[in-house]
């Protein structure tokens, strides 16, 4: 093996544990010959795994060079970077290797009070020792399934619980922890277990909320995992240990048990489970201010699991979404962000190209904080009368003027049709649509007039949604009772629109109808829609006629 020696005594650790055998070594020469080999790593490019396996076999299977604190740390710091490479991974992701530096972590800084080094003295481990530890774990479970399959069946997550309960407030430590829970919850089976014998949700939650208050404080900000990003990470693993125990809830309720209605969120006997961490991301959302106008990587991660709890019931659940002491301050903080965002979207597009292609790019980039808070917003208004009121009048300010299309009127609504309409936004487009027809009481007449058919069309092909028959009749008159509201178009009939048809010649009208002929059957041919051609059937009925090119009236 090659190895740096610079003289007798200047022996590097793993040269030492080959030339003398199974000869014992001293707590000296294994500190020194630690720290050697540490300062000198890259000679042994090629040989790590033979290194990994050393380190495993003398620090973590067994304690026989484990003499202090100080060794294990620079032996597990080594393990750690060799973790990373290729030809010394396969000493690490095996079964035996998880097991052993999972019991190492316990050992260390769970199980080690009253534990005595060969001088008599207490030992200490330092935190650095678990945390290099934990990453060995971590890296492993990363690179392959099977240590991410193990470490959930084997009872393995109870080690991680139990060291987040206790060392919660470093940093780095709770933030690996983090890590290697949202790596190993991955199945249905796991969840369930962490949720109801080791209650991970509520550690979770407590851990939240004290960085949550570090964070709001300042504090930790020159450390190297700052709140912020610890916050992120605790609840990911959150939002991991929802999904899967909310799938074990639910594939528990038999296909034809499921009410039409079903809702995938959850049941109001497992809500309460989860009450502290729903206070915890409620409060991440409240309290951690929009990052040039966008939510935070830690409240993202809180929006995506409070849409998955009822707002109604039961009455706990109910007051934390709405306090008695301040009923609207969840309500409220979820619209303005939602409100905000909408905005800067909208309105970043114009000003960049005025083109749907800017929109779309926005769109795309946001939709991941956006879709959450519309839909904790739909749950609200569709569950609260007071709420849907709230928000109906938040976002229609006043009275609407239908003498403009409702994509170009001032405020959200209008921002928000714009949204909706896009054809590259995803699932964005069709949430929108949900949260608009809830607010306005779930009345598909009352949706089409307040955003017009040609907005609403493909939401409601997408929905399954009829067009009422009688839409066409339905008319709307201002207070001179004289205008009729198009419901195509949301806006008045007699407007400036209208007013420059009439003013079209008849060539100008004829070379129109030419056009949407044309665009009409490619339409068709393509298959988006299929119709009889609007154009065709009026030349079949006669409305139509020839004319002559010299009695063509010319426009003035």
């Amino acid at each position: 093996m090659a190895h740096y020696s610079s003289g007798d005594d200047d022996v590097d650790y793993f040269s030492l544990v080959e030339t003398r055998g199974e000869t014992a070594l001293d707590g000296t020469e294994i500190e020194k010959g630690l720290a050697i080999a540490t300062n000198n790593i890259a000679q042994y490019t090629g040989q790590t795994s033979r290194c990994a396996s050393i380190i495993l076999q003398r620090f973590v299977y067994t304690d026989r060079d484990r003499c202090s604190p100080k060794a294990t740390s620079l032996a597990l710091a080594m393990l750690k970077t060799f973790s990373r490479q290729p030809d010394s991974i396969s000493e690490i992701i095996n079964e035996n290797a998880i097991h052993g530096l999972l019991k190492l972590v316990r050992r260390m800084c769970l199980d080690s009070e009253g534990e005595k080094s060969d001088a008599g003295e207490q030992k200490t481990y330092s935190t650095d020792a678990c945390n290099e530890a934990l990453t060995c774990v971590a890296n492993a479970m990363l690179l392959h399934s099977e240590c991410r399959t193990y470490v959930s069946e084997h009872h393995c997550l109870d080690v991680i619980a139990e060291l987040l309960r206790a060392k919660a407030e470093t940093p780095t430590t709770a933030f690996l922890c983090a890590r290697c829970l949202l790596l190993a919850l991955g199945t249905k089976k796991s969840a369930k277990y962490c949720v109801e014998q080791l209650q991970l949700q509520n550690i979770l939650a407590q851990t939240v909320e004290f960085y949550l208050h570090r964070e709001l404080a300042g504090d930790g900000l020159n450390e190297r995992f700052k709140p912020l990003l610890v916050m992120t990470e605790i609840l990911k693993a959150a939002m991991s240990l929802c999904t899967y125990y909310l799938r074990w809830i639910h594939s528990e309720v038999e296909l034809s048990d499921k009410p039409s209605n079903h809702d995938d969120g959850f049941p109001k006997e497992n809500a309460m489970e989860f009450a502290l961490l729903l206070r915890a991301c409620l409060d991440t959302l409240n309290e951690l201010p929009l990052i040039n106008d966008h939510l935070s990587a830690a409240a993202k991660q809180a929006g995506s699991i409070v849409m998955n709890f009822p707002t109604r019931y039961p009455e706990a659940i109910k007051e934390i979404w709405l306090p008695n002491d301040n009923m609207w301050r969840n309500v409220d903080t979820i619209y303005n962000h939602m409100a905000t965002i909408v905005s800067v979207i909208v309105d970043k597009s114009e000003d960049d190209l005025k083109t749907d292609t800017s929109l779309s790019n926005a769109v795309d980039k946001c939709q991941d904080e956006l879709t959450p808070l519309l839909l904790v917003l739909m749950r609200l208004i569709s569950e609260h009368a007071n709420v849907r009121e709230r928000i109906f009048h938040n976002v229609y300010t006043s009275e609407s003027d239908y003498n403009v299309l409702p994509e170009d009127r001032p405020g959200i609504s209008a921002k928000l049709v714009r949204l909706m309409r896009n054809p590259h936004g995803g699932m964005l487009p069709n949430v929108i649509g949900d949260f608009i027809l809830a607010l306005l009481g779930n009345d598909i007449k009352q949706f089409i007039m307040a955003i017009g058919y040609g907005n609403a069309a493909g939401y409601m092909l997408v929905r399954g949604i009829e067009i009422p028959q009688d839409i066409i009749h339905q008319v709307k008159s201002d207070v001179a009772g004289k205008s009729i509201v198009d419901p195509v178009t949301g806006r008045y009939i007699g407007t400036n629109s209208d007013r420059e048809l009439a003013e079209m010649t008849d060539e100008e009208k004829e070379r129109e109808a030419e056009r949407l002929f044309v665009l009409f059957e490619r339409l068709n041919k393509t298959g988006i829609i299929k119709v009889e051609n609007p154009v065709r059937v009026a030349a079949e009925n006669g409305r139509f006629k020839e004319m002559d090119d010299d009695t063509s009236n010319t426009k003035k």
